[in-house]
């Protein structure tokens, strides 16, 4: 009997597939379990550590060890071959009996069934919150949260491909620099090169990529992040990361500099607060008390994309 509800329970949640198919087919919304391989390749898995057996959170289990077609992003059974095994475990999981942990990979808050899709699979058609599982916590090169999707893990690439020609990880671990929208770090890597050019002509010799990124984090993307995290200018930009607004306000800076405005970064932080708040053009005074309020000038470089050269020789000399 409890097999029969087994096979009847499977048979509903393979119509409840299909109509969450269907629905999200007409919507343009149709999803697919989260490949491991694929997020792995992406984000350059760089190593693991088993963690442990320990409960985990059911809905987090977003993605599959090479069972993409088996089932669906809801961990619904996609094919009526799974059936018998399904109906097994659901009429053994409804006794109440003893069902050996899953295996999964761990990354960031996302779990990957390495063994144990059925088991998934019938614990969220039961409603369970929880499951036992055997985790191998992984880490990658690029950075991921719980929220994996097609457009992060393609950030995550451009990322990782950003971090394998600068080194930017390496020679600064520290460092974080990311953004909210694809083809950013292209544009970030144009200050680089910027800035490793202007190294050069100071040194006289090939700045290795790795070192100029190095110095271009210390000295030019630092100072106009520790500027925004000083004034919580992040918090009028919801959605939006620092490195996000470090391009923005660089490129607001160049702009005014090539229309032959005094500019630094305070005038081209106010141009963009004044533009966002749709307020009129600020006067000369109205620029002056918001840099007033942004504080004295720093030595900056100005070695920008599009600019002719340094500032001077004195700014040069702070790379």
């Amino acid at each position: 009997m409890k097999e029969l509800r087994g096979r009847l329970a499977f048979n509903a949640a393979l119509l409840q597939r299909f109509l969450a198919e269907a629905g999200a087919l007409m919507r343009g919304q149709q999803k697919a379990l989260l490949s491991f391989d694929e997020v792995r390749i992406a984000a350059r898995m760089e190593g693991q550590s088993y963690r442990g057996l320990r409960e985990i959170p059911v809905a987090q289990i977003r993605g599959t060890v090479g069972r993409v077609g088996d089932f669906d992003a809801s961990f619904l059974p996609a094919r009526p071959h799974l059936r018998e095994r399904w109906a097994r475990l659901d009429a053994a999981m409804r006794r109440g009996e003893a069902i050996p942990p899953i295996e999964v990979y761990q990354l960031a808050g996302a779990y990957f069934v390495k063994d144990g899709h059925h088991r998934v699979s019938v614990a969220r058609q039961l409603g369970q919150a929880t499951i036992a599982a055997r985790v191998i916590e992984v880490r990658t090169r690029a950075p991921l949260d719980g929220e994996i999707d097609a457009e992060q893990l393609l950030r995550a690439r451009e990322y990782a491909d950003f971090l394998e020609r600068t080194r930017l990880d390496r020679v600064r671990p520290q460092a974080t620099v990311e953004v909210s929208r694809l083809g950013q770090y292209d544009r970030i890597l144009e200050h680089i090169l910027g800035h490793r050019y202007f190294l050069g002509l100071d040194q006289g010799r090939e700045v290795p990529l790795a070192e100029a990124a190095a110095s271009w984090y210390d000295h030019v993307y630092l100072p106009v992040i520790e500027l925004i995290r000083e004034y919580r200018i992040l918090e009028v930009f919801q959605g939006r990361t620092e490195a996000d607004l470090f391009l923005w306000i660089t490129a607001r800076w160049l702009e005014l500099s090539k229309m032959g405005r005094p500019t630094g970064p305070a005038e081209a932080i106010a141009d963009i607060l004044f533009e966002v708040e749709g307020l009129p053009e600020p006067s000369a005074s109205l620029r002056a008390l918001v840099r007033e309020w942004l504080g004295p000038p720093r030595r900056w470089i100005r070695a920008l994309p599009g600019s002719a050269r340094p500032a001077s020789r004195s700014a040069a000399s702070d790379r």
